[in-house]
């Protein structure tokens, strides 16, 4: 049985590796693409609300694409509120409703982005006592950053303090484009699967 995904895309840097996965899974049996390019300019955002329930209930998957100008919400300094398509369509990807469960999330991130969201650093284990090289995720304001390394205690896979399996112990793993377009089969089946033990996780599901 194939997988409903949503893609959520920044216009502005984005749609062109949007258009590319959806390419990619037009050829697929396994995935079946469900996003849109809609102009919502127009729209109260009771009626975004409504047309982004609709779209995301039909899904199980969301991808994320993590470009330069999506990784940065775009606040309203007269609302004093998160005022971003990006952070409503994930936002309702992650809310447990009646008539839609929780998304499993995949964030792909781009070459030009990973600089903005990783750094190399050395870490000591207080257990093992290995010193070794490794990434840390840089903080940026966007609910995937604050959806990974956020698996709890009793279900982490890396037992090293301070260190983390980069696809088991997030429930929104962070994946390199090249990488999902290889094998995007096993990262979408592997949202699935955390979505079905979500339970495990801290979700945080607003900012």
């Amino acid at each position: 049985m194939g997988t409903n995904v949503f893609i959520s895309f920044r216009f502005s840097d984005g749609k062109d590796l949007k258009e590319e996965l959806v390419e990619l899974f037009d050829e697929s049996i396994d995935v079946y693409n469900r996003s849109e390019d809609v102009d919502r300019s127009s729209m109260s955002d009771e009626t975004i609300q409504y047309y982004l329930y609709e779209k995301i209930k039909d899904t199980s998957v969301t991808i994320v694409l993590l470009t330069p100008e999506a990784l940065q919400y775009r606040w309203n300094l007269i609302l004093s509120k998160y005022d971003d398509w990006l952070y409503d369509e994930l936002r309702y990807s992650l809310e447990d409703r009646d008539d839609n469960r929780t998304n499993g999330v995949v964030a792909i991130y781009t070459e030009e982005s990973e600089n903005l969201i990783y750094q190399q650093s050395t870490h000591i284990c207080n257990i093992c006592n290995e010193q070794q090289s490794v990434r840390s995720i840089l903080d940026f304001k966007n609910l995937v950053r604050k959806n990974v390394l956020n698996v709890k205690d009793k279900f982490k896979s890396n037992s090293c303090i301070g260190l983390y399996d980069s696809e088991k112990d997030s429930y929104i793993s962070l994946i390199h484009i090249d990488d999902f377009k290889k094998n995007y089969s096993k990262y979408i089946e592997d949202a699935k699967d955390k979505r079905n033990r979500k339970e495990q996780f801290e979700l945080v599901k607003k900012m």
